[in-house]
C-alpha cells in the first residue's frame, strides 16, 4: 500500500479544512440571516425557518457542486435493504419521540415557567391549524419537505460532515461535529418554542446524528422518521388532541 508523505497529508487536511470552514460560512451565514430578517418583516415570521432552511439547503447544494460532491455521498443514496430501512424508521421514529417528550418534560420541571416562554411576535405559530384542512395540508407538506428533506440534508448531512472536516485533526472530530449541529439546530428552534422545544430539538438532533454515524452515513431512516413525527404532531393539533404552540 502506498505511503502518503506527512506534509502531503497535513497539506490534504488543511485543504479539507479550509474547504469546510468556507462551506460552512456561507450556509450558517444564510441561514441566520434569512432568518434574522424574516422574522423582522411582519406576517412573514411563519415561514422565516422554512424559507431559510431552502435558501441554506440551495447555497449547500452549490458548495457539494463547486467540490465535485453530491447529496448521493452524504447519505441520500437507494436504501440498500427496505426492510432495515423500514426497522431503523420505526425504531428511530418511536424513540425520538419518547426522547423529546421527556427531554421536554424535564427541561419544563427544572427550569420552570421560562422553559416554555416565547416572544408574543412569534406565538401560535399552528393556531389556525384545528380543524383547517388546506392550511392542515399546506404545513404536511412544508413538514416533510422542510422537516424530513432538507433538515436532515443540512443538518445531519452537510453540516456535520463539515464540521468533521474542520476539526479533521482532533481525536474526536466526528462527536464534536455531532454535539455542534445539535446546538444549531435547537436554536434554530428557540423562538417558537422556548427553552423546553430548543433543548428537545437539540437533544434529538443530537441523538440524529448519532445514528447517522452508526447508520453508516445513511440519511433515509432519519428522513422518514422526522417526517413522520413531524406529521402526528400536526394531525394531534390539527384533530384537536393537542393545543397548538
Amino acid at each position: 500500500m502506498a505511503h502518503v508523505p506527512i506534509a502531503q497529508a497535513s497539506s490534504q487536511h488543511n485543504r479539507s479544512a479550509q474547504v469546510a470552514a468556507f462551506d460552512l460560512l456561507l450556509i450558517l451565514a444564510t441561514l441566520f440571516i434569512v432568518k434574522y430578517v424574516l422574522l423582522r418583516a411582519g406576517g412573514l415570521w411563519t415561514y422565516a425557518g422554512p424559507i431559510s432552511l431552502l435558501a441554506s439547503i440551495a447555497v449547500a447544494s452549490l458548495c457539494l457542486y463547486k467540490n465535485g460532491e453530491n447529496w448521493r455521498e452524504l447519505g441520500l443514496r437507494k436504501p440498500e435493504n427496505w426492510g432495515k430501512l423500514a426497522f431503523w424508521s420505526l425504531f428511530l421514529l418511536v424513540g425520538t419521540i419518547v426522547a423529546g417528550i421527556g427531554i421536554e418534560v424535564a427541561a419544563s420541571n427544572f427550569i420552570g415557567n421560562d422553559a416554555t416562554s416565547i416572544d408574543p411576535n412569534y406565538a401560535n405559530r399552528f393556531a389556525k391549524v384545528p380543524g383547517n384542512l388546506p392550511l392542515y395540508l399546506y404545513w404536511i407538506i412544508v413538514s416533510w419537505v422542510v422537516g424530513g428533506f432538507v433538515e436532515e440534508m443540512l443538518f445531519r448531512g452537510i453540516l456535520l460532515t463539515r464540521f468533521e472536516q474542520l476539526f479533521t485533526r482532533f481525536r474526536l472530530a466526528t462527536w464534536v461535529a455531532i454535539v455542534l449541529q445539535a446546538v444549531i439546530f435547537g436554536q434554530q428552534h428557540f423562538y417558537y418554542q422556548g427553552w423546553a422545544g430548543a433543548l428537545a430539538t437539540g437533544g434529538l438532533a443530537l441523538i440524529s446524528g448519532v445514528f447517522y454515524i452508526l447508520l453508516k452515513r445513511t440519511m433515509w431512516p432519519l428522513i422518514l422518521s422526522h417526517g413522520t413525527a413531524n406529521m402526528i404532531g400536526l394531525t394531534l393539533i390539527f384533530t384537536g388532541i393537542q393545543p397548538p404552540s
